[in-house]
């Protein structure tokens, strides 16, 4: 333990942090024992269920939750218009044309305008829902139903004379076909355009599914057509058996192709004028999102009812109902529904059902196990437990004598610091007191003026020593502020070196090494790595300290010290990565414990290497230089 926890209080905190693991490891096999005698396996099987249900809920509060994110304050943020991309019909035309006009209308506000294909449309409004989708029937009936936006509009082309009797599907076949009924065609070679989604594809699939049909068994070969000429054309030369095409595209084809080819079980509608082998449904529709202010809303409604720009189409006209569309996508089981409709708990539990099978099996693995070693675990916890206590007794006499040799080696260096500010108090007092007793004249108060700041500048100084010591006995956060390493370096080896005269020191110190970090504590921790240093040449007769400084290429500044002492060898160097592990000939012990402490406080570490020669290397690195983070800044 003493290995992992190199200063008391965090011995403490190891011992504490392990006593408590196994503590609660001891309550958990006890009440997992208690657990397998008294609950049967069938009430873990219901709690596991309720924790599924648990889950469900809050998949769908996030889900809820997103939903409102996406409402976006309309005086803060842009009207977002989605609008669904049409590549074929009329549509193509006035659908970005209104666009147009209702930007232009409104342009007072900002508004963004984006254009999606079918599938990016999906994915777009469940990301972010926008404030209003042009978009076509079945997307608005989802939307509708699930995302509770609003039906504004619907528009009604020229050929129509109601807008939800609009969007249908017609189905033809080679004029001398055999094939006289929609049934017969399961299982054929059908074509279909790549570009139609409502109109057209969607509609057919829901005829299909009234008579009774599975879309997948019906139309088991489908093939997808760039245009409405290339698929008759297609028809034409036997490869399809019949091509299904959007209401009233048959009406524009070439008079030529419309005399190949018959229309499969047409049927009229007193609404419109176009033949189709379906039912017909409201096309494309405005949809607003709920929280869109209602007089925006009625703003919306306005332009684009009063806008007779595209009467060469059609004109936008109160909303139709989408409830048959909703119908015919759902008993068609039309992926769009899958898309966006919520999933049951029913569903969950279904589709987790393999999983939750395994997680019981493994529950029920989990309590035969927890019966067969729950009294080992005690046991062994009782001897953990007793070893704990000794070694926590061991502890607390190793930290008292640990913080008393720790202070005691810290009130040495703060004596020699606090000398130079008390010297200059005692001289300056001395001074004043001597002209004030034997000077003939009052002292000027410019001199009185210049004493005094000197004398409050050491006070503060000393002050500040004090405040440093107190700060690093407590472990308080360091305050760091630029230092100049190689100054400060160069300072403490020069005082050291008029202490010791007989010590050759061999400086290689880079200039204008900055850290950020204190220079009081960096000072000391210079000056015990140099004394501990001095007391490992003690039978030298020629002691010699080399002490280098640079910075490596990752921007970390390297002190390194090396003395031409006897040396450790490489077990007793590793020894020394414990607290209070020391060797007197070589004098490292508690000095190194505050040099590493005092190095980790500013973002480094301390490391010990054999020197090449003889004696010991001591390397601190400290942090990041100043220039270094400057620059990823």
């Amino acid at each position: 333990m003493l290995g992992f926890c190199p200063y008391p209080s965090r011995m403490n905190r190891c011992l504490r942090f392990l006593d408590i693991v196994v503590d609660s490891l001891s309550k958990k096999k006890a009440a997992l024992l208690w657990l397998s005698k008294k609950i049967p396996l069938l009430r873990v099987a219901v709690c596991f269920v309720f924790s599924v249900c648990i889950v469900q809920f809050a998949y769908a509060s996030g889900a809820a939750a997103r939903g409102i994110e996406g409402e976006k304050k309309q005086e803060e943020l842009p009207v977002e218009i989605y609008l669904e991309k049409a590549e074929a019909g009329n549509s193509q035309f006035y659908i970005p044309e209104s666009v147009n006009r209702l930007v232009s209308a409104l342009g007072t506000r900002p508004w963004e305008v984006l254009s999606f294909s079918r599938s990016e449309l999906e994915k777009a409004i469940k990301r972010n829902p926008p404030d209003f989708v042009f978009t076509n029937s079945d997307m608005a009936s989802v939307l509708e139903r699930y995302l509770h936006y609003d039906h504004l509009l619907s528009f009604k082309n020229n050929v129509s004379s109601n807008a939800g009797k609009l969007s249908g599907s017609l189905i033809v076949v080679n004029k001398d076909s055999d094939i006289r009924k929609l049934d017969m065609l399961v299982g054929k070679r059908i074509g279909r355009l790549s570009s139609s989604s409502m109109a057209g594809w969607k509609t057919a699939v829901g005829e299909v599914t009234a008579l009774g049909y599975s879309p997948q068994d019906f139309f088991k070969r489908i093939q997808s057509f760039d245009n409405d000429i290339e698929m008759i054309r297609a028809l034409t030369k036997g490869e399809l058996s019949a091509a299904i095409l959007q209401g009233c595209h048959y009406e524009r084809l070439p008079g030529k192709l419309q005399e190949v080819v018959r229309p499969l079980e047409p049927r009229t509608f007193s609404e419109t004028q176009c033949l189709s082998t379906s039912e017909l449904y409201p096309a494309w529709s405005l949809m607003a999102a709920p929280g869109v202010p209602k007089e925006l809303n009625r703003k919306v409604i306005e332009t684009l009812k009063n806008d007779r720009s595209l009467s060469t189409f059609g004109e936008w006209t109160d909303p139709a109902s989408l409830r048959d569309v909703y119908a015919l996508l759902k008993r068609s089981h039309d992926d769009l529904i899958d898309s966006f409709e919520p999933e049951s708990w029913t569903d969950v539990i279904w589709k987790a059902r393999y999983p939750a099978l395994i997680v019981l099996l493994l529950l029920l693995a989990l309590f035969v196990h927890d019966r067969l070693v729950v009294r080992e675990v005690e046991k062994q916890t009782s001897l953990v437990k007793e070893s704990l206590k000794k070694q926590w007794a061991m502890e607390r006499k190793v930290e008292a004598w640990e913080r008393a040799s720790i202070v005691s080696i810290m009130s040495s260096m703060v004596a020699h610091e606090l000398k130079q500010p008390l010297t200059v108090i005692e001289n300056y007092a001395q001074s004043l007191l001597s002209r004030q007793k034997h000077g003939s004249a009052p002292i000027p108060q410019e001199t009185l003026i210049f004493v005094m700041q000197k004398i409050e500048g050491s006070v503060l100084k000393a002050i500040d020593i004090i405040e440093h010591v107190q700060s690093f006995s407590k472990n308080r956060p360091l305050k760091r502020v630029p230092t100049n390493v190689s100054a400060l370096l160069n300072k403490v080896v020069g005082d050291f070196q008029l202490k010791h005269p007989k010590v050759k020191l061999i400086k290689a110190i880079s200039p204008d090494l900055e850290i950020d970090g204190d220079e009081f504590e960096l000072s000391i921790c210079f000056l015990n790595i140099l004394k501990n240093s001095l007391q490992a040449m003690e039978s030298q007769s020629n002691p010699e300290i080399k002490i280098s400084a640079e910075k490596d290429s990752e921007g970390v500044v390297k002190v390194t010290f090396t003395d031409n002492g006897h040396g450790l060898t490489q077990e007793q160097i590793k020894n020394l990565r414990h607290p209070l592990q020391t060797s007197k000939k070589d004098g490292l012990g508690l000095g190194l414990s505050i040099v590493r402490a005092i190095a980790e406080r500013h973002r480094g570490s301390v490391r010990i290497e054999a020197a090449e020669l003889c004696g010991l290397s001591i390397v601190v690195q400290l942090g990041r230089s100043v220039e270094k983070s400057q620059e990823k800044g």
